[in-house]
């Protein structure tokens, strides 16, 4: 059995009017998770690799600390322990 990370290549078959092609489809992906508290991250860009690769930088994720990696709330409380440290 083919190990799960390396099952991600699926292909469908398109028949053309030339031959019939082979069409690879890309695994969908995970929404972005808070690494503190794993709630969904609102945001930040998802999707395929391509697809978030060709957005500017501006739509791919908010211009704020820990941005792409900590919720609104668990930043809020983050920089209040770092303050109050």
């Amino acid at each position: 059995m083919v190990r799960p990370s390396l099952r991600v290549a699926k292909t469908r078959k398109r028949r053309t009017p030339s031959e019939t092609k082979l069409r690879r489809i890309e695994k969908r992906t995970k929404k972005p998770h808070c690494s503190n508290c794993r709630a969904i991250l609102h945001g930040v860009a998802f999707g395929s690799r391509n697809r978030v690769k060709k957005m500017s930088k501006s739509e791919r994720l908010p211009t704020r600390q820990h941005a792409g990696h900590l919720c609104s709330n668990c930043l809020k409380s983050a920089i209040k322990a770092e303050v109050r440290s």
